[in-house]
């Protein structure tokens, strides 16, 4: 049966589930949401006890370490309640994240910490997950939710007005295959204080019953927490005496998937991402998406290096200090931070928190290196400057590095460490100020070379650079560059490629005619961008004031572009580096407008019908429709035997039309603004985006070999540059310590971290980007020469564990860090 029922449809039963949907903050700071927490929970252990029949649900694990430390014996109230079946406690989750913009280990983090916390403090894990308010949900989630253990999934968002699913009941089947039975909520979440028979009237007309013939209706005062009244019950039990709707029965989310498992129909199915709803929040609040996005690398990089540290230098690995710098992330990562939907005051808050978790994790590498270059060898030759570069990711890596160091010498020579010149070129310094301990400054970039997960040691020598034929030209009368794969030329118009040419087949990639490269329009949305379906519009473009060639080298080139529109100003360096199929694109836009958005496109003469969007793992094919959708790191549209990608470091909204690639750069509605109100001449506000931001783009164009995840990563992660002593060491000054993905683009290695249950044991977790299965047999030369031999399928992400005794085989555990086959309990839910 189909959504929209006729009014007064009568159910066999239905399930009651008392919630307090507590959003931590939103129109409140953390501080009000951590009271707000102890209040509705006191409330709801009150009504408890009064009414044997109430069943209260409750989810998000930070909520509750709140309550664990500011009222202990309410946190035990609490534990005997879900113990006896009186709370449900579901989700298993740390918050209630947004669920499109996250990276995919930070998914899985909210599981691994949330379900481990509810296994420690209360016997189990949750069975049903619950995420009642984000705005739109990965391909990728199934799989995640699979590997935490949970059998079903509630959702609201995206409403049936918003998706072609009519279905409140289903399979929710993502990119892997992965399924998970899922309940999108009929109507609302929360309901009014004082009776709900017209909450429930409305839910039932909108409600399919599920296989099984049983309905299900959340109730009780949300968003600022609250929880079901005494007003909600008693209308609750007059009309369960009434009948008009069946049995109502108080119960938590999981008794109609428990239900449901035990009926022999099979569920109708949904394949891909739930999308969309509020798409201005792909956009809102730059500073906490780049924030988030910076805080997620740098954790992921930290745990590497510390991992790396522990096992080969025996440093203790810093599991507390990561464990609170996960959970600072995972809770900004909440559905109405990430997407930019709170209080302007709330995101002071959030960026003090993203930048201590940044901090740490800097803190943490710095370490791990520092103890790493203390044992390399660096043999003694005065007139040089040694320096160090470490590599990351699992595969080698060669890309152009920028470093600045004081070195007294008036000529200079890079060189590897066997003594090989390395091609350099002197750019810009950072430091102006001269005099004091550095005398004399070199910043230099260098094409560098550093093996997969390892080091190199290179040196700065005191003598003239050897004669290099240049591999990047520049003419600076036509603002052409060109390398081995590409010839630019700059529009000086538009500031956009008047021409982008293949040099092995002479393909043009840029359009025939002059196309607008940025656009400015106004916005006349909230803050969620309710009811947009699309920010393609007419407007105006920023004016091109200046353009020069500001470097110019064996190298680099770079071409700088500076344009205005009203009170803004956008500063755009096009760079060309030698042996990249790629333009690097610095951006830095100082935005003053208010209540307009920023389109930054990227026109070319390809025209395709799909745009492909790199997701958390793998990718999902769109229309090329002009509609705004969220991705993560490149989007890319292709034509026959050419493809055009954009990728970046920062952003996460963007449309594909008519050949065009756009990123929206920049939007500036008012701060926590829901229309229908709408805004007064006589208020003062405070709008979005305001200020200098600053971001990079990577704009590939070729045949569709360019390995697309893999230049995101060194982008957003790349090579560390360090200088170093003399000193002697037992490490030889270029090593790695894995291998085996070299040619495995599409293979990642999403976290490399000590098992939860055993930190001398290793945790090795493997996604494939592909939709082919790829053949894995991965060295792990740090971990005594272990190998880790694998099949990954299609979009499947795959973890293992390996026991730091050599005797025992590697195995594969879920993203719990279990066996698959180690039963655990789930918490009873009212039966």
């Amino acid at each position: 049966m189909a959504d929209g029922q006729s009014q007064g449809t009568r159910f066999d039963q239905i399930y009651m589930v008392g919630h307090a949907h507590l959003d931590p903050v939103w129109l409140w700071q953390w501080t009000e949401g951590y009271q707000e927490a102890r209040a509705t929970v006191r409330a709801a252990v009150q009504l408890l006890s009064e009414d044997p029949d109430y069943v209260f649900t409750l989810e998000q694990m930070a909520v509750l370490e709140w309550i664990r430390e500011s009222e202990p014996d309410l946190f035990e109230q609490v534990r005997e309640l879900v113990k006896a079946g009186r709370i449900a406690m579901v989700g298993g989750w740390w918050v209630e994240p947004d669920c499109n913009l996250p990276c995919l280990e930070a998914f899985i983090r909210q599981g691994l910490i949330g379900q481990r916390y509810l296994l420690t403090h209360f016997g189990g894990i949750a069975a049903t997950g619950l995420n009642a308010d984000p705005f739109g949900h990965s391909a990728v989630l199934p799989q995640v939710l699979r590997g935490h253990r949970l059998t079903g999934y509630c959702f609201l968002r995206p409403g049936p007005h918003e998706t072609r699913m009519a279905e409140t009941f289903f399979d929710w089947v993502g990119h892997d295959g992965s399924a998970v039975p899922s309940y999108r909520i009929p109507h609302e979440y929360c309901s009014p204080g004082g009776d709900i028979d017209a909450h429930v009237e409305s839910a039932v007309t909108k409600t399919a019953p599920s296989v099984s013939g049983t309905g299900m209706i959340f109730y009780g005062v949300g968003n600022h927490g609250g929880g079901p009244t005494r007003q909600n019950l008693h209308s609750l039990a007059r009309m369960d005496a009434d009948g008009t709707y069946g049995r109502l029965v108080p119960a938590g989310p999981g008794r109609i998937f428990a239900e449901a498992r035990d009926t022999d129909r099979p569920l109708p199915e949904w394949h891909g991402e739930l999308q969309r709803h509020a798409a201005g929040c792909y956009a809102a609040h730059s500073e906490i998406k780049r924030l988030n996005l910076q805080a997620e690398a740098a954790l992921l990089e930290a745990e590497r290096y510390a991992t790396l540290s522990a096992r080969l230098d025996g440093v203790p690995y810093p599991a507390e200090r990561l464990d609170a710098a996960w959970k600072d992330l995972l809770f900004n990562q909440f559905h109405d931070i990430l997407p930019g939907s709170s209080i302007e005051s709330a995101y002071t808050d959030a960026a003090h928190d993203l930048g201590g978790v940044i901090s740490t994790a800097g803190k943490i590498t710095n370490r791990a290196m520092q103890v790493r270059a203390s044992k390399i060898e660096v043999p003694l030759d005065d007139t040089t400057q040694p320096i160090l570069l470490f590599n990351p990711h699992p595969y080698p890596v060669r890309m152009p590095v920028e470093f600045e160091v004081g070195f007294t010498a008036p000529d200079w020579c890079l060189k590897s460490e066997a003594g090989q010149a390395v091609p350099a070129q002197s750019i810009q310094m950072e430091a102006i100020v001269h005099g004091m301990n550095r005398l004399r400054n070199v910043r230099a970039r260098f094409q560098a070379d550093v093996p997969a997960f390892g080091h190199a040691l290179y040196r700065f020598h005191p003598e003239a650079a050897p004669s290099m034929e240049p591999e990047v030209r520049v003419d600076e009368d036509s603002l052409t560059m060109q390398n081995a794969h590409l010839r630019v030329r700059i529009d000086p118009n538009t500031g956009w490629l008047a021409s982008c040419v293949r040099l092995s087949d002479g393909f043009e990639f840029a359009p025939e005619h002059s196309a607008p490269h940025t656009v400015v329009s106004d916005d006349a949305s909230d803050t969620w961008g309710h009811r947009v379906e699309t920010y393609v519009a007419p407007g105006e473009s920023f004016e091109v004031e200046s353009i020069a060639v500001i470097e110019e080298g064996p190298v680099s080139a770079a071409i700088r572009v500076i344009s205005r529109c009203g009170a803004s100003r956008l500063t755009e360096v096009y760079m060309l580096h030698a042996d990249q199929p790629a333009i690097e694109l610095r951006v830095e836009v100082d935005w003053r407008e208010r209540c307009k958005v920023m389109k930054l496109r990227f026109p070319t003469g390809l025209s395709p019908e799909v745009a492909r969007y790199g997701m958390q793992n793998g990718y999902v094919d769109r229309p090329a429709d002009g509609l705004e959708y969220p991705g993560q790191r490149w989007v890319s549209i292709a034509g026959t035997g050419a493809r055009f990608a954009v990728i970046n470091d920062a952003k996460y909204a963007y449309d594909c039309s008519g050949g065009d690639i756009g990123i929206t750069a920049a939007r500036s509605p008012v701060y926590a603004w829901h229309d229908p109100r709408e805004l007064s001449v006589e208020e003062h506000y405070k709008y979005h985006d305001q200020g200098i931001q600053r971001f990079r783009c990577l704009i590939v164009a070729d045949d569709g070999n360019a390995p697309l995840d893999r230049l995101a990563d060194t982008l957003v992660t790349p090579v560390r540059v360090m200088p170093e002593s003399f000193h002697e060491g037992t490490v030889p000054a270029c090593q790695g310590h894995l291998s085996g993905l070299e040619d495995l683009e599409d293979v990642a290695l999403v976290a490399l971290k000590p098992w939860e249950d055993g930190a001398d044991a290793t945790i090795v977790r493997l996604a494939n980007n592909a939709d082919a299965a790829r053949e894995v047999r991965l060295a792990l030369d740090f971990l005594g020469g272990r190998t880790l031999e694998t099949t990954l399928g299609a979009f499947q992400v795959r973890t293992f564990l390996v026991p730091a005794d050599a005797g025992e085989d590697i195995r594969e555990v879920d993203l719990l860090e279990f066996p698959p086959d180690k039963a655990l309990p789930y918490l009873s839910e009212r039966v």
